[in-house]
């Protein structure tokens, strides 16, 4: 069911699908729900999710304003409000991971088991990328729409994938070229996951934690999940061959280890998901 719900002055636009405990899935920056697509059929077999587009990104309204990780946060908690759940799982990729760490440390009775996937204690404290990364995420190369994806995928995919999995990057550009980001909702959020430091909601965090992060990732260097697992108390670290989308390349293996968390509160053994290490 797809609709648009009004928080905070606002329209988000959320779709809900499956049955069972609320599952929230917040996406990055910039993404929309096509960042699901390969996680949702599993997901939705076990549980009641909740796929939002953040303000300034996908169908949900961009004001041009000051964004920040606190009014993200503020959108998801109206969101549940005004959908009737009381209580649920969150499950956060990169920018999305700052918003679901907020929710959890100031709203506990609201957030169930937390699954943060390619994200960081946040920008102001975060192991950043090189220099060269992070021109290409503050001026996204290329001439056209196409070019600059093109560029991005190389720092979500590995070289293999962008060569084998084309139909994967044609289904991820088709959906970002016919609903684009404009430029200044994109700086928006950029500046937002910036200014964020999640020291001190992090240490708060009581819900227990799945961190998932790709080995190679290198908008998100590997360390920061390291110092994001001693910072919260319940957390967990899995290591997944990948980039900052590893999530999509490794989606089976991903899928399991997420449902084998929520569900049974274990992590899959490290020989059946794609990993370079599993710590408990």
């Amino acid at each position: 069911m797809e609709k648009r719900i009004r928080v905070n002055g606002i329209e988000l636009h959320v779709e809900t699908e499956g049955r069972g405990e609320p599952l929230l899935c917040i996406p990055g920056l910039g993404a929309g729900n096509w960042l699901w697509h390969w996680n949702r059929a599993v997901l939705t077999r076990h549980f009641q999710c909740i796929f939002p587009e953040l303000r300034g990104s996908g169908r949900s309204d961009k004001p041009d304003e000051r964004y920040t990780i606190s009014l993200f946060a503020h959108d998801m908690k109206a969101l549940m409000d005004a959908l009737g759940v009381e209580r649920a799982h969150v499950l956060a990729v990169s920018m999305g991971g700052f918003v679901a760490q907020y929710m959890a440390a100031n709203w506990p009775d609201r957030v169930g088991k937390l699954v943060l996937a390619s994200t960081s204690l946040g920008g102001q404290v975060q192991e950043g990328p090189t220099g060269d990364v992070l021109s290409r995420l503050i001026r996204p190369r290329g001439k056209t729409k196409k070019d600059r994806l093109e560029d991005a995928y190389q720092l979500n995919f590995s070289r293999e994938f962008c060569e084998r999995q084309r139909p994967v990057l044609d289904f991820i550009t088709e959906w970002r070229v016919r609903l684009p980001q404009p430029e200044y909702a994109y700086y928006r959020q950029l500046l937002a996951g910036n200014a964020f430091d999640g020291r001190h909601l992090a240490r708060k965090i009581k819900a227990p934690t799945l961190i998932c992060a790709g080995r190679d990732d290198p908008t998100v260097p590997l360390v920061n999940a390291q110092a994001l697992k001693n910072y919260i108390q319940q957390a967990r670290l899995l290591v997944f061959e990948g980039k900052h989308l590893f999530f999509i390349e490794h989606a089976d293996a991903f899928n399991e280890a997420v449902l084998a968390f929520l569900l049974q509160d274990r992590l899959p053994q490290p020989e059946k998901i794609v990993t370079e290490k599993a710590v408990s």
